[in-house]
């Protein structure tokens, strides 16, 4: 055991043995014992920061319980359950609009004429000299 990797150990998972990975441990608390004083120093300081993670750590477990009792107290706001309803009927009257007016800016051809138009429109102009006079 490195000096390096004790004190890795110590920061990852904290003073208490039986935390420590099993495969090292023993190497670990001998590290510990043949350095008392470099190690005890470091394990104070490090038994610190445990003390405060372990009182930190119970009310973590009602996080969620908390959480949702808090967003359950929350007023809805009454605006946001008509908004998407809303929002669709808007968009539906839109689009059946906007389909009616287009219809309306297409013109007043006859129905020969949309025919014709369609099926010759993008043809080369040799179609044009084949058709003849009726073209």
């Amino acid at each position: 055991m490195t000096e390096h990797r004790f004190f890795q150990i110590l920061e990852a998972y904290g003073t208490d043995p039986a935390r420590w990975p099993a495969d090292e441990r023993a190497a670990a608390e001998a590290f510990a014992r043949a350095h008392a004083e470099q190690a005890g120093a470091v394990m104070r300081a490090e038994s610190a920061l445990d003390d405060l993670l372990d009182q930190l750590a119970e009310p973590a477990r009602d996080n969620a319980f908390l959480e949702r009792r808090l967003l359950a107290g929350l007023p809805v706001p009454a605006a946001s359950r008509w908004m998407a309803p809303t929002a669709l009927a808007a968009a539906l009257l839109l689009g059946v609009c906007l389909g009616f007016a287009s219809g309306a800016l297409t013109g007043d051809y006859s129905t020969d004429d949309v025919l014709y138009a369609d099926a010759f429109t993008g043809y080369e102009e040799d179609w044009v000299e084949w058709l003849g006079e009726d073209a």
